[in-house]
């Protein structure tokens, strides 16, 4: 009997628990009931809506200044240089920049011009002699053969000495060869020294000249270039068909003069078309792929989109609309659209 009534307790004791649990567990249910639903705040965001427009997009790059009119100078002649002019002197045209030795060209020049002069005596005595021959001839006092081999020795005379005066007129034309000008503008750097022996052939000096200058420019071959924009003005390139150490080499002529064999700055155009323009922090980049978020009842859904172009003044991409309101911020709080927050924009 005793048992029994053990057990009755211990199952009233449980009645009681189960009871009183249930009555705690309401209780806390009504009191969470009774708490203010707390209130969700919508994320304040930048975002704007981009009209479809020509854009040019440009890269900073360094190009090298060079003049078709550039070039080496060689002598045409051999002799020892008196003077040359020193690397890095800025020179004019018609300008004295080298000198050679012109001592034994005006020793043969004295030289020929005493043979001219001995010619020309011995051809006016001979024209003289054949002329008292000729008078004689009439009056029976001379041979005719004596008047033929005189013409034949005049006809020698005349010959040689007008070969003469070829020579010297060569050779002056040489001695014009030892003092050599510039034949344009520009700026020296000198290939030999004062006392080497100028070989004929041998370029004695170069001149960067400061007139036909055109930019070379050296680019991957990822970069698609159109133009290049120097000094504010803008120049068309053209691809040489060559490389540099791996890089595509380009010419533009350009309508100023400059300093041959520079580096200046320049801007590269790779992109000058009409295009929907984003600033860079419009584009999220995940996996590989380019995003933007476009504001779609107070979420930001993303919208795949392809980079056309990238440069320092925006991105061109494609897949948008002039409707499309794409949000603008740092890459953490693109992210964090993602999750579906809601977001306002915020009215400028």
């Amino acid at each position: 009997m005793r048992k029994y009534l053990n057990y009755i307790v211990v199952l009233a004791v449980i009645a009681i628990l189960v009871i009183g649990g249930k009555k705690l567990i309401a209780l806390k249910q009504h009191k969470e009931a009774s708490k203010p639903v707390a209130k969700t705040y919508s994320l304040h965001i930048k975002a704007i809506k981009v009209q479809s427009k020509n854009n040019r997009l440009t890269l900073p790059y360094l190009a090298l200044t060079k003049s078709n009119d550039d070039v080496k100078i060689s002598s045409k002649i051999s002799a020892r240089i008196n003077y040359i002019a020193k690397s890095g002197k800025r020179i004019k045209k018609g300008q004295v920049i080298v000198k050679l030795d012109q001592n034994d060209l005006k020793s043969k020049l004295n030289a020929l011009n005493s043979q001219i002069a001995s010619k020309k005596i011995a051809l006016k005595n001979m024209l003289s002699t054949h002329q008292r021959t000729l008078e004689l001839l009439k009056v029976k006092g001379a041979s005719q053969e004596q008047s033929d081999k005189e013409v034949t020795n005049i006809v020698t005379l005349k010959a040689a000495l007008n070969g003469l005066k070829q020579d010297k007129i060569a050779l002056k034309n040489t001695l014009s060869y030892a003092n050599i000008k510039a034949p344009v503008d520009g700026i020296v750097t000198r290939l030999a020294n004062i006392g080497d022996i100028a070989m004929m052939g041998k370029p004695l000096v170069s001149i960067s000249a400061n007139s036909n200058s055109y930019l070379l420019i050296r680019l991957p071959s990822d970069i698609k270039a159109t133009a290049v924009i120097f000094n504010k003005k803008l120049y068309k390139i053209n691809a040489l068909n060559t490389t540099n150490n791996g890089l595509l080499e380009y010419i533009a002529n350009i309508d100023e003069s400059v300093v041959a064999n520079q580096r200046v700055d320049v801007d590269i155009v790779i992109y000058d078309q009409k295009g929907y323009m984003l600033p860079h922090d419009a584009i999220l980049n995940r996996d590989g792929k380019s995003f933007v978020l476009v504001v779609k009842d107070h979420k930001a859904v993303a919208k795949q989109v392809k980079i056309v172009a990238n440069a320092q003044q925006g991105v061109i991409v494609d897949n948008i609309t002039n409707e499309d309101m794409i949000v603008v911020a740092k890459q953490d709080i693109l992210l964090k659209l993602l999750t579906g927050i809601n977001v306002e924009v915020i009215k400028e």
